[in-house]
């Protein structure tokens, strides 16, 4: 059993965290601060710096909860015993309503796929990002082999094919988020089935 002060300390974090996507959602990266991250949770400055050493390790920490969330989702698709091409669904839609439901995280994970700020800032950001990032393309590589090993798929590169899947469908993700008018979910995740599976030659 967790202690009181232990769930108030979990909840202060989740909501410290909460806000500074929301603060980088309006403002970007580099122009979001301390003082408006505690003014957006509606906590003093001084309160963020018990949990955080500096503004970067709480952009790092938030970073890396969120994408745990996105990876256990993926990873609980990834593990259902089906055929690749439901298995392959399961797993784009687990990434497309991760972003719908959390679309504050976006600006964020966006902002440390491509950094801005200083360049000490943006090596700071790539070391961050790009482990979870290695990580995912491995994850879905070995899934591709699996079904290379099947033979339900043609033998290729199962890392590069990763990347292909990976990128593509963050592309189709990233137009909806960004769109005023966007297409539906479900759609972008049949499109994306579809032309992974079945290519777009007639």
């Amino acid at each position: 059993m967790r202690s009181k002060e232990e769930v108030v300390q979990e909840y202060r974090i989740q909501s410290i965290q909460e806000a500074t996507m929301r603060v980088i959602a309006r403002k970007g990266m580099a122009a979001a601060t301390m003082q408006e991250i505690a003014d957006e949770a509606g906590v003093a400055k001084g309160t963020i710096y018990l949990y955080f050493r500096d503004r970067d390790e709480l952009v790092e920490k938030t970073f890396e909860s969120a994408m745990s969330q996105l990876h256990a989702r993926v990873d609980a698709a990834m593990e259902l015993q089906v055929p690749l091409d439901q298995k392959l669904r399961a797993m784009l839609g687990a990434v497309s309503t991760f972003f719908r439901e959390n679309r504050e995280f976006f600006r964020l994970y966006i902002s440390m796929r491509f950094p801005e700020g200083n360049p000490q800032q943006q090596r700071r950001q790539k070391r961050t990002c790009q482990p979870q990032y290695q990580t995912r393309v491995q994850r879905v590589a070995e899934v591709l082999q699996r079904s290379m090993d099947r033979g339900e798929i043609g033998v290729t590169d199962p890392r590069r094919l990763a990347l292909f899947i990976i990128e593509g469908s963050n592309a189709v993700i990233i137009d909806r988020v960004m769109s005023e008018a966007p297409s539906s979910a479900d759609d972008d995740v049949d499109f994306l089935t579809a032309t992974i599976l079945g290519g777009i030659k007639k």
